[in-house]
């Protein structure tokens, strides 16, 4: 089989260009970000995994302003500027994309995270809803989501204007975490580390608050660790968002 005319896309700049395109089709108001990945095999063919949680009915209709209104795009056209974009970047014939909506998948388990929370300690602070809930049971049965808690803490700093209260919610919500995790073996998460900077409340200095709950080995080679950063842009400034998950291997 001859692949002189295939242009593979190894560099560590052509998959950044990639990434960075498929995450713009994502608003995080409307999806929380799992895990997007793109992988090309020895035929030139591409194929690109998106994990997401579908969040639309989780807020009020409101009518927009005339200058956010934005044109309706139907499913086909979506697909086909997905598909001509990644084209254009990579000049790949073959291009497979496989998107999956963890809302849909973790239904039951859903079911039984939101019973548990019941017996929290959180359960009657403004910031536990049925969003939380969602990301805490993806968390709990999923091998990774250090960005999916990275996209989350994003949209509550930037829909929420108390920060330090949910700065407080999020240390119990990650405690909890852990506290089920302990209950199911298979799960594998033993520590959770989350760095925010920013101005909280805009306050004229801006500031940087650790979480820091469990055991965070970032020496030792028999965790991995789960990783990632992102900025959020609000009314108050830039935030910056580490998150750091670690697993048992």
């Amino acid at each position: 089989m001859s692949a002189v005319n295939v242009n593979y896309i190894y560099s560590n700049y052509q998959f950044l260009k990639v990434l960075n395109f498929v995450s713009f089709f994502f608003p995080s108001k409307l999806f929380l970000v799992h895990t997007i990945a793109v992988e090309q095999s020895l035929s030139g063919a591409i194929t690109i995994v998106i994990k997401y949680l579908y969040l639309p009915s989780f807020f009020k209709k409101s009518k927009p302003k005339q200058s956010e209104v934005m044109p309706e795009v139907e499913a086909n056209q979506f697909e086909s500027v997905l598909l001509k974009g990644v084209v254009n970047l990579t000049g790949a014939k073959t291009i497979v994309v496989s998107c999956f909506n963890l809302k849909k998948i973790y239904s039951l388990r859903f079911k039984r995270i939101t019973r548990a929370v019941e017996f929290s300690d959180f359960k009657y602070s403004a910031f536990c809803h049925a969003i939380s809930n969602h990301v805490l049971s993806v968390l709990v049965f999923s091998n990774s989501g250090a960005r999916l808690l990275a996209e989350y803490i994003k949209l509550e700093l930037r829909s929420s204007r108390n920060h330090n209260a949910f700065i407080s919610f999020l240390k119990n919500f990650l405690t909890f975490l852990l506290v089920l995790v302990k209950k199911r073996p298979s799960c594998r998460i033993v520590g959770v580390r989350v760095l925010l900077s920013g101005r909280f409340n805009g306050h004229n200095r801006a500031r940087s608050k650790q979480i820091r709950v469990g055991v965070i080995g970032l020496q030792s080679a028999d965790h991995f660790i789960d990783y990632y950063s992102l900025p959020c842009f609000t009314k108050y400034g830039t935030f910056g968002i580490k998150v750091w998950l670690n697993y048992n291997q």
